[in-house]
């Protein structure tokens, strides 16, 4: 005779659907935290290339800062010797300018006058000296009024004094003075200018 389930049938299916909404949902959780692991994996790989490359990046930037403070001492030491180089160019150039200076000032002093010291600044010249009168330093403005590389002579200040001779003990009257004249022309211009023989003529003495 045929066998008849008695069993609930309902009950039986509906567990059946549990059961395997309960398998579904764990795989959907395992496959969610594969996901979830796989995703924080890669951002964790990410960060870390990325911390990686900020570090090469500064290295990078560290050797170039050496590198460019190394061009700039560089420059420095480099612009040292330029400016060297210029100040020995342009005493090289000066020297004969200040040879002919002291030429054109041993023509020009009188007798009875010496300078004591000569500073120059430019073109401007200051000189000290000792005269035996006031009438030759006057005589030392002319001549420096009528030299061709000299030119405007100032006095600054002209003061008598008296002198004493270590040797004998005298004593005899001086004038201390100091004046200023300016340099008008360089040495290729007073060349050219002045012939030879008039150079080589002594300027008069009073």
């Amino acid at each position: 005779m045929p066998r008849i389930n008695l069993l609930p049938w309902r009950e039986t299916l509906k567990k059946e659907r549990e059961i395997r909404f309960g398998i579904f949902a764990g795989v959907a959780l395992v496959c969610a935290g594969l996901v979830v692991l796989g995703v924080h994996i890669y951002m964790q790989s990410w960060i870390g290339y990325q911390k990686d490359r900020n570090a090469y990046l500064e290295r990078e930037i560290e050797e170039a800062n050496k590198k460019i403070e190394e061009i700039e001492q560089l420059d420095k030491y480099k612009m040292g010797l330029v400016n060297r180089m210029n100040i020995i160019q342009e005493l090289q150039k000066s020297r004969p300018k200040v040879v002919h200076l002291f030429d054109e000032l041993v023509r020009q002093i009188p007798d009875g006058v010496y300078f004591t010291s000569m500073k120059q600044k430019d073109k401007t010249i200051t000189l000290a000296g000792v005269a035996q009168s006031e009438a030759r330093v006057s005589s030392l403005m002319r001549n420096v009024e009528k030299s061709a590389y000299l030119t405007n002579p100032r006095i600054i200040y002209i003061e008598a004094k008296d002198q004493k001779n270590a040797q004998t003990d005298s004593v005899r009257g001086v004038h201390m003075f100091e004046l200023e004249t300016m340099q008008i022309k360089d040495k290729d211009e007073f060349d050219q200018e002045v012939p030879k023989d008039d150079k080589n003529k002594p300027a008069k003495k009073s």
